[in-house]
């Protein structure tokens, strides 16, 4: 399960303190299977699951799987409930750049399956400006969109779920 996701029961009346509720959230209209009912929160944007029959009038408890992916869930509940306070905190899980890089890849694959040589999808990425015929062979933006060919043919094979990870600071 994306641990990007906050799952939600009601919350046990032994946990109930009747303050900081979330009846005050707006929720988005969401849909219903197995698992029980998602939707998004606003302002936010973040992706709830409401398990079994929990109801979102209800008071809420987070419930968090103590699994290798514990940490992210924890940063996604704090993300929901610095947007119930109004306080913007990112989505640390990618950089600025590593969304770029991604969306490069995704644009150099889209090229590969329209048949597009790596020349054409440079020219796409990068500009005519700098992507030159004459200099193609030993050009950077050579090397750099073969890289994003196969390091997003990779993300297609396997790489993808990690992007649901948070980045980890080493200690």
């Amino acid at each position: 399960m994306n641990p990007g996701v906050v799952n939600l029961v009601e919350a046990p009346p032994e946990l109930r303190t009747g303050q900081g509720s979330t009846s005050g959230v707006q929720l988005a209209a969401g849909r219903r299977d197995e698992a029980g009912l998602h939707m998004r929160s606003s302002p936010g944007g973040t992706q709830l699951a409401l398990l079994g029959d929990t109801k979102p009038g209800e008071p809420l408890a987070a419930v968090i799987p103590l699994d290798d992916m514990a940490h992210d869930r924890l940063q996604a509940i704090e993300r929901f409930i610095r947007s119930i306070h109004r306080q913007h905190l990112p989505d640390a899980r990618l950089t600025a750049a590593q969304r770029r890089r991604l969306g490069h890849m995704l644009r150099c694959l889209d090229g590969r399956e329209e048949h597009a040589s790596h020349f054409e999808v440079a020219t796409a990425l990068f500009g005519r400006r700098l992507v030159s015929a004459a200099d193609w062979h030993d050009s950077a933006f050579r090397y750099q969109t073969h890289r994003l060919v196969r390091d997003g043919l990779k993300m297609v094979e396997r790489g993808y779920r990690q992007l649901l990870r948070a980045r980890r600071r080493l200690s």
